[in-house]
């Protein structure tokens, strides 16, 4: 019967494959709850008890069925590191007073430490280096990190007794992603592809200390569950190769380390990791949940480890935040029906839930968890889905431009040729447009060899690294970069609310590569200072990628003040990053959506033709 179930006997069971009386549910909510209560998120990270008792009450308001953390934020540490020792940007002290608290990525260790690395372990060579990078002696550390996990520990009973059964014990990054958020991504790609034998040693000598750091903190605190970080290994960054060689050897460890040890691994997947699926049901049967943050086909996932293994996921944050509930409903039906279908499910949020969700979304997710049993409409789109676009199954292999030297290596991302080849057109007095122009095609083939599928962002990555050094190496500015293409200019940049910058950078140079003057305001621009460059420059293009669901707001004012100014006329406005649908575009009132930088680039140069042909009639 209905509410018979212990909720943890519950998920028990879903993660092991057993009849349940319905499918365990529950948000994975932590920096939502203040904002659906009316308190700033400075106001949560500076009021510990305060934060711990608003999460309590949203759980006994909405009535999901576990809580994820007993608090806040908690880096869970026993006196070692479970990932990367990043900074986090804190709200009302280094952002502003309500907004979401983020990651500042920067370099932590240089390519030179990777030795160090693999010949002191992960945990021996922190003892040394944390200190220089932190200005904190390694006792202040470990007395720092026994006292939040004392905090932790106390805040875990507190929520106990009130009712609030707490299930993640650990926060563990996969070793490939605690290496990436060290290096930078940037960093990190480039040392993949130029040294990536001293990276393997390095995260062969981290990865016990790694599983053994998790291990202790789930004994510190009796919950046997270890929440695994995955992103920066999957098919969305890399192609399978560096997967195999960099990923899945040290994620298998993982797993079977963590089993052994009574400890449930929950294999938390952020960005689109379907090619990568295959792999997992090499993993024991029954004994790990799968967890989707919305950008994997989920319903791919379900026939690829269909009786293999739990898969949670994965309503998204662009439906919680900007959706309508009846939308809600009715993907978190599609969800039970067909991912549901056979056990082994829980209905959560795609990655935590957003916190702009909208309380009437919320509750619209949790009581179709509750009440709804299946067997409703499998067939037709809902919105929301996975956002990856796909290439048409039929699409020709576009042809690849320029047959030059620099072209070729440029494509083939053979940086050290490039360099070469620079150098000697440069001795030999070639026209550095003409130079440039070849590096142009190059980058015009990544582009298409990313969009068939052939390259991942990695590579995009790496490309965009290679132009930017011989813009350098020609001593051009980055306007002239872009000028001898034509006089169209692109106003770019990442809106207020989001300091992330990599997918803006990459977007950035593709424009610069296909002949625009790039005016990149940074990151966590006011919606004003979009407008202001507008005026400014005469741009006709309009462009704002993002990682977080609060820049949805922003977005909509920049195209709202496009339009008060009477900007909106003859200018295209084009959105991306990862949170991104085609529901979003609709909402803040933009022309145009792609997770393709090559794709909106060229979405971007149509449009101007288009209004060029327009002029000439």
């Amino acid at each position: 019967m209905e509410g018979s179930v212990n909720a943890i006997d519950r998920i028990r069971a879903a993660v092991a494959l057993e009849p349940v009386d319905r499918h365990p549910v529950f948000p994975l909510l932590l920096t939502a709850a203040p904002r659906l209560y009316g308190i700033t998120q400075g106001e949560a990270w500076r009021n510990h008890d305060l934060c711990r008792d608003i999460l309590i009450r949203c759980f006994k308001d909405y009535g999901y069925d576990i809580g994820s953390k007993p608090n806040f934020y908690y880096p869970m540490l026993p006196g070692r590191f479970c990932g990367a020792p990043v900074r986090n940007l804190i709200p009302g002290k280094h952002l502003p007073e309500d907004a979401l608290y983020q990651v500042e990525e920067r370099i932590l260790f240089g390519r030179e430490d990777y030795p160090k690395i693999a010949a002191l372990g992960w945990n021996n060579f922190w003892d040394e280096h944390y200190p220089r990078i932190s200005r904190k002696s390694l006792e202040q550390m470990k007395q720092m990190m026994t006292v939040t996990n004392d905090i932790f520990n106390a805040d875990l009973r507190i929520c106990e007794e009130q009712g609030v059964p707490i299930y993640i014990g650990a926060f563990v990054d996969s070793v490939l992603m605690a290496f990436s958020l060290c290096r930078t991504l940037t960093e990190f790609t480039r040392d993949l592809y130029e040294v990536p034998d001293l990276v393997e040693a390095a995260m062969r000598a981290s990865c016990d200390d790694l599983i053994a750091n998790a291990i202790q903190v789930c004994r510190g605190n009796g919950k046997n569950v270890a929440w695994i970080v995955l992103e920066r290994g999957s098919g969305f960054y890399y192609r399978l190769e560096v997967f195999e060689r960099f990923e899945w050897p040290f994620l298998q460890r993982y797993v079977h380390a963590f089993i052994d040890a009574g400890i449930t691994p929950w294999l938390h997947l952020d960005t689109d990791w379907l090619m990568n699926l295959p792999y997992f049901k090499k993993l024991p049967r029954g004994k790990c949940i799968l967890d989707l943050d919305g950008t994997t086909d989920i319903f791919r996932a379900k026939e690829i480890l269909k009786g293999h293994m739990c898969i949670s996921g994965d309503v998204p944050a662009a439906l919680l935040s900007v959706g309508k509930p009846d939308e809600v409903v009715a993907y978190c039906r599609k969800l039970i029906d067909i991912v549901g279908d056979g056990g082994g499910f829980m209905l959560t949020t795609g990655c935590e839930c957003p916190v702009d969700v909208k309380p009437e979304n919320l509750r619209a997710m949790v009581e179709t968890g509750l009440h709804y049993r299946g067997g409703g409409v499998r067939a037709g789109r809902t919105p929301f889905a996975a956002t990856k676009e796909a290439p048409p199954a039929s699409a020709e292999k576009a042809a690849e431009k320029g047959d030059g030297e620099i072209t070729r290596a440029f494509t083939n991302l053979a940086y050290g040729e490039i360099k070469q080849l620079v150098d000697h057109a440069l001795l030999e007095g070639r026209d550095h447009w003409e130079i440039l122009e070849e590096c142009r095609d190059g980058m015009d083939n990544v582009g298409e060899l990313y969009s068939r599928g052939e390259y991942f962002l990695g590579e995009l990555i790496m490309s965009a690294d290679i132009f930017n050094q011989v813009v350098s190496a020609l001593k051009l500015t980055p306007h002239q970069a872009g000028d001898a293409g034509g006089p169209e200019a692109v106003v770019l940049g990442t809106p207020r609310g989001d300091i992330h910058d990599i997918g803006k950078s990459i977007v950035a140079t593709v424009f610069k590569a296909a002949g625009f003057v790039v005016h990149d305001l940074g990151v966590d621009v006011p919606p004003e200072d979009f407008v202001a460059a507008v005026e400014k420059t005469g741009a006709r293009i309009v462009a704002m990628s993002a990682l977080i669901t609060p820049t949805f707001q922003s977005m909509k004012e920049v195209t709202d003040l496009l339009r008060e100014r009477s900007l909106r006329d003859g200018r295209f406005v084009i959105i991306g990053g990862g949170p991104t649908t085609a529901e979003v575009r609709d909402y803040t009132g933009a022309d145009a959506w792609t997770l393709d930088p090559k794709k909106g680039v060229n979405m971007c140069l149509d449009f101007l033709k288009n209004c060029q042909w327009e002029g000439l009639k």
